[in-house]
């Protein structure tokens, strides 16, 4: 008690070794609020469209791997001649390759890809084939193919080829995205064509398909096999020249 100051009050005193409390840092707050917002937009996004995503992230990495077995397969085969060859499409829905000859050409140039054949799953995350289409001079196992042979596939920007994507391409994989349209389905028969043209064009047995950013019409995944990696790899395992 300060006697000469009857009304000043002593403030206690901190014990030692108890710290006094303190509020959030401006850079604490900031890393708070982002992660509120991402736990909010998350939500935003409907649980539909997160399933689709995931869906379209898992065909994608599928048709990595089918490209991958795609050309170790052409390695790790030799046609008649001795030269490196693809396999054909399965056209009976077995997922074995079929030719019209054994060894010979492939029985068509475009099926379902040869899931059994090559060992990989049979369908894309929507249940459905994935559709495979190959050049003739590459897929004979009587004669494979050669540096002077040149893939006959077209992958376009749009159904008129206005911009063309790929070209001089031996094989393309397509799958039909989630709408399905037009994809060989697991029973054995094929969806309702795509009102769409890019999607139609992948569906029509020519040698010209699209490959383009996905929207409200066209929502096919396609990939394909570019000449000079396939050259590129044979020449690297030593089945060319």
């Amino acid at each position: 008690m300060d006697y000469q100051n009857p009304y000043r009050i002593e403030s206690a005193a901190v014990p030692r070794g108890l710290t006094s409390a303190r509020g959030f840092t401006l850079t604490e707050m900031a890393v708070v609020l982002v992660i509120v917002a991402l736990l909010i937009s998350s939500l935003v996004i409907p649980f539909s469209a997160q399933q689709d995503i995931r869906a379209r992230q898992e065909t994608e990495r599928a048709l990595t791997d089918i490209r991958e077995a795609l050309m170790g397969y052409a390695a790790s085969h030799a046609a008649n001649d001795l030269k490196p060859y693809l396999p054909c499409p399965d056209t009976d829905d077995d997922g074995v390759e079929n030719r019209s000859a054994t060894p010979g050409p492939c029985t068509s140039q475009e099926g379902r890809i040869p899931w059994v054949t090559l060992g990989l799953a049979r369908s894309d995350a929507w249940n459905n084939r994935f559709r495979y289409r190959v050049t003739a001079a590459f897929s004979n196992s009587v004669t494979g193919f050669t540096l002077a042979n040149t893939g006959t596939l077209t992958i376009c920007a749009d159904s008129a080829c206005l911009a063309t994507v790929a070209s001089n391409v031996p094989a393309v994989v397509v799958s039909h995205g989630s709408n399905g349209a037009g994809a060989f389905n697991m029973s054995g028969g094929s969806n309702p064509a795509p009102a769409g043209a890019d999607e139609l064009e992948n569906t029509d047995n020519d040698d010209t398909l699209v490959s383009r950013t996905p929207d409200a019409n066209f929502d096919d995944v396609v990939i394909w096999v570019p000449q000079s990696v396939l050259v590129n790899r044979m020449i690297t395992t030593g089945k060319l020249p």
